[in-house]
């Protein structure tokens, strides 16, 4: 039982465990959460950015692959659209672990906000607002529910194109 109160904690808590672990820059791909400086022009929320279609896809996609981790505990689809090394596969790991005791039910994510910060033909970077729904965390083996409450997930995001496919490189959450 307090293995999957612990789990269900964390997921609860990805969102700073993905701060505390891109703060640390110790590994490849760390992103500074510092603003940048240039000036930052907002686009209307929903809407994406004026960016390469490529990297407007494979944004879609990893948000798209965030919900389908959701619903079914599976990371597949996040590492089909993210660089290997990139903080963001995290969140599908801790989808795993949850699997491995519950179900989520309901719940999904979708970009509420995207802002171009930096963009050229090979690299885009973004501060991007996602927003996560009230989800139904379930244990299998007792039926014991809750809901875990949605929420906006700022986060700076960096997709580059690596031989005409764009991935998602980097991310980073923002406090």
């Amino acid at each position: 039982m307090r293995r999957v109160v612990g789990i269900g904690a964390a997921l609860l808590a990805i969102p700073v465990l993905f701060s505390l672990f891109l703060n640390s820059n110790k590994h490849e791909g760390a992103l500074s959460t510092s603003r940048p400086a240039v000036k930052i022009v907002e686009s209307p929320p929903g809407l994406l950015s004026d960016i390469p279609s490529g990297a407007n896809t494979a944004l879609v996609k990893y948000i798209d692959a965030l919900t389908l981790a959701l619903h079914t505990g599976s990371d597949v689809a996040i590492r089909e659209v993210t660089n290997v090394g990139c903080e963001c596969r995290v969140i599908g790991e801790s989808f795993q672990a949850i699997y491995t005791k519950a179900n989520l039910v309901g719940g999904s994510y979708s970009l509420k906000q995207s802002t171009v910060i930096h963009k050229n033909a090979s690299e885009v970077e973004l501060k991007v607002v996602i927003h996560m729904t009230n989800t139904t965390h379930i244990l299998r083996k007792t039926g014991k529910s809750e809901i875990w409450k949605g929420a906006d997930i700022p986060a700076y995001f960096t997709i580059v194109n690596r031989g005409g496919r764009w991935l998602i490189n980097r991310t980073s959450v923002l406090p």
